[in-house]
């Protein structure tokens, strides 16, 4: 087997944009695992969209992970099928646009659980698999490095990941692994599917490009992080000059 990739998330939004761009660049014995969380249609409408020689390189693994213990099924299923990992991209990601004064404590316990708690032990579980030299991208966000007033738990459990990314490079050291995370701005996903146009107006009046990025933009920049062995221990921010002026 060649190089192997594990995705999070990995079948809609910025998630799918990395697999493809994984499977653009792919040798013939390479395989990427796909992780969805509920969907079986979006997911299995994600694999259509694949060519076939592609789909014969993806394994979809369902399992959510806010959950510790499916997590652990997850890295199972993983570890039954190879005895390496090369590349892990934790994308999955969830929010809310509740108020702070609705929120529950089980569900921002959910949302820290799926951005950051579970993704710390999804490499802990990993790591004895991971490859020398291996690379690690946790997938951030710019409401980590800059408050986000629509969802407080989305900032916090965000600039929870931007830190634990710098904060592993010295634990995973001795493998030589490096550990990287995009801080992404707002991107047109299907997060943004309810968004009024006079949101999208109010939003692009801060953005220096005057727009929302698109998946594919945050996707090569994520390769590029992947690819490049020197780079580790950065947060790359990616937001077309959000509120710089």
């Amino acid at each position: 087997m060649g190089k192997v990739s594990v995705v999070t998330g990995g079948t809609a939004g910025i998630g799918a944009g990395i697999v493809k761009k994984i499977l653009e660049h792919s040798g013939k014995d390479d395989k990427v695992f796909v992780n969805y969380g509920h969907n079986e249609e979006r997911a299995g409408e994600f694999l259509e969209q694949l060519s076939l020689e592609n789909r014969e390189k993806v394994v979809l693994l369902k399992a959510d992970l806010s959950s510790y213990e499916k997590m652990l099924e997850f890295v199972s299923e993983i570890k039954a099928r190879t005895d390496h990992v090369d590349w892990l991209v934790c994308n999955a990601g969830v929010g809310t646009y509740a108020r702070f004064e609705d929120y529950t404590f089980e569900e921002w316990t959910r949302i820290v659980n799926t951005n950051l708690s579970v993704p710390v032990f999804l490499v802990k579980e990993l790591l004895g698999v991971m490859t020398k030299g291996g690379r690690i991208l946790f997938m951030g966000s710019y409401a980590g490095m800059q408050a986000y007033s629509s969802s407080l738990v989305y900032s916090v459990s965000k600039a929870g990941v931007l830190f634990l990314a710098k904060g592993l490079v010295k634990e995973l050291e001795p493998k030589g692994i490096t550990v990287n995370a995009l801080a992404p701005g707002f991107i047109e996903t299907g997060w943004q599917k309810d968004r009024t146009p006079e949101s999208y107006e109010r939003v692009n009046k801060k953005i220096a490009l005057h727009r929302f990025g698109e998946v594919e933009e945050v996707a090569d920049m994520a390769y590029h992080v992947l690819d490049n062995p020197y780079m580790n221990g950065s947060v790359v921010e990616i937001h077309g000059g959000y509120d710089y002026f």
